[in-house]
């Protein structure tokens, strides 16, 4: 492979999460140069992945952000795990062996963390880690507790890179959102536990020596998601993907086998077989991949939809201005353990249907205005069936159900976020988004503010200093009572600080200091906040 030769790569890993709420895997794309000879360590291995994937129009799916989460909920930036791959080569930079933070808070916050490491080696990284958070509010059975346990590792040799993991999480929930003046719960009653076991091998191969040779990954994967009710969600993923490249025109194909049984009172199977085969054009000033993206459902249901898929980019001032734009289709495959995910107060059978995106049409601009100053602003226009949202449960309101838009439902959503960065020392990001619907057979889109603007800043004084500063803002939000009547949850504002010292080479302190402001506002209907709350405690690194 030539110096300086450019490669659009995908990475799927394992990336440790933050906060007690998001332990999830996550997909990083990044573009990068491969100006140095092959040499068998964890960090080449990222750097020569070219695995295709689909999901590379620069858009997300629009999905539904049903609510912001409460802060309570999301400690974030100050319980940042190790992530080895961030860790910098040069220097007397070592991977720590062992990371653990312990912190107490008023709602009776108990935060526990602990991350062990196997030892720095350029071909091996395993390791295990222990998450733990609860909070007690004000209110009757206000109470949640989060557990996240697993085991992970990355075993790289010259022609293969292995990647797998195991993991488990534990979410207790209580349905507290009822009138506690006048009624009264049993903890046990209301408890809504919530259990989540998951695993993932990956291969993938490391041509390195050749850019025409052919690259390929296989993963396999899969869930056990259950209740304390009846629910129950199982699921089990396999993914093949090949590329080849001739030249500056590669050819792409992506297989995917998705098998899903969901449990209630009734048993549903929601499979998948999805081929997405592409060709992409990649030249000095513009890039334009298309294909198909073929989706066969099977099981309770049977379905096939072939969606075109465009996607296209063009630098309009090389290194400072990009136009991209495409269209697209998909079947989104909504589950339980998402549902869930997004709203930890579900009642029982609910109802689970697959969201068919017949249409997405997208574009936008993204660039450097000046060094460490980019932006991004794209619009998405969407024609979906089955489009899903939240309600409060007719017959026990302190519960929710599933609902859907019909068939031609529309979303229109615009963003802009721009991001500044100068050094290491000081990070900014401020992010809009602005959702509008129009919708097939239901009034409102439940619990979907139209409008949210968030602003995020890091300042790292020095090695043993920083401080961060989350500010953000939600528009209203509707609440259906029953069928003919509905209710307006008001916007709000709020802030969280957080602040880390490091006052030995192995120990440091800590604080969170969520909802600031103070005000006092509703995630779901009934479901206020926990309202102000910090949390504060030690961290350990060796």
């Amino acid at each position: 492979m030539t110096s300086n030769k450019k490669l659009h790569i995908t990475l799927l890993s394992l990336l440790l999460l933050a906060g007690s709420e998001a332990f999830a895997q996550k997909k990083l794309e990044e573009e990068i140069d491969v100006v140095r000879p092959y040499k068998p360590v964890l960090g080449d291995a990222i750097k020569i992945r070219k695995n295709p994937d689909f999901n590379d129009d620069k858009t997300e799916k629009p999905t539904l952000q049903y609510n912001i989460a409460d802060k309570q909920y999301n400690q974030n930036g100050n319980v940042n795990k190790v992530d080895p791959q961030k860790i910098k080569s040069e220097g007397d930079a070592v991977l720590p062996l062992f990371y653990a933070k312990l912190g107490l808070g008023n709602v009776s916050g108990i935060l526990g963390e602990a991350y062990f490491n196997s030892a720095q080696s350029p071909t091996e990284q395993y390791g295990f880690y222990y998450q733990n958070y609860s909070a007690k509010g004000s209110l009757e059975n206000q109470d949640m507790s989060r557990n996240n346990v697993g085991l992970f590792g990355k075993f790289l040799s010259k022609t293969i890179t292995t990647t797998a993991n195991i993991n488990f999480k534990q979410n207790n929930t209580y349905f507290y959102g009822y009138n506690n003046l006048d009624t009264s719960f049993s903890r046990s009653s209301v408890l809504h536990k919530m259990n989540n076991f998951n695993g993932e091998v990956e291969l993938s191969n490391n041509e390195q020596g050749n850019a025409d040779a052919l690259t390929y990954a296989f993963k396999l994967g899969g869930y056990t998601f259950k209740d304390n009710y009846t629910a129950s969600e199982n699921n089990l993923l396999l993914n093949t993907l090949l590329a080849k490249t001739f030249n500056r025109i590669s050819g792409n194909l992506v297989v995917n086998f998705d098998f899903n049984n969901y449990k209630d009172s009734l048993k549903i199977k929601n499979n998948f077989t999805r081929i997405v085969p592409t060709v992409v054009f990649n030249r000095e000033n513009y890039y334009i991949k298309a294909g198909f993206n073929l989706v066969a459902q099977f099981g309770t249901e049977s379905k096939f939809n072939a969606f075109p898929t465009v996607f296209a980019e063009y630098h309009l001032i090389p290194k400072y201005l990009n136009m991209f734009g495409g269209f697209n289709g998909d079947v989104r495959k909504n589950t339980l353990k998402d549902f869930s995910h997004n709203n930890g107060f579900l009642s029982q059978n609910i109802q689970v249907l697959n969201s068919t995106e017949r249409m997405k049409l997208f574009g936008g601009l993204e660039g450097t205005i000046v060094n460490g100053l980019g932006f991004k602003t794209q619009f998405v226009y969407s024609d979906i069936d089955n489009l899903p949202f939240f309600v409060n449960n007719d017959q026990d309101i302190k519960k929710f159900e599933v609902v859907y838009a019909g068939n031609h439902s529309k979303q229109s959503t615009l963003t802009a976020e721009f991001n500044y960065t100068a050094s290491d020392r000081f990070k900014l990001g401020l992010e809009g988004i602005y959702n509008n619907y129009d919708l097939n057979g239901l009034d409102k889109a439940w619990y979907a503010p139209k409008f949210k603007l968030n602003t995020s800043s890091i300042v790292n004084v020095n090695k043993q200093l920083s401080f961060s500063a989350d500010l953000f803002y939600s528009g209203e939000q509707f609440a259906r009572l029953d069928e003919n009547t509905s209710t307006t949850l008001k916007g709000y504002t709020d802030l969280n600080l957080g602040f880390n010292y490091r006052f030995h080479k192995n120990f440091g302190v800590f604080t969170n200091a969520n909802n600031i402001l103070g005000n006092n506002y509703d995630l779901f209907l009934n479901y206020p906040s926990y309202g102000f709350n910090f949390i504060a405690g030690i961290s350990a690194t060796f």
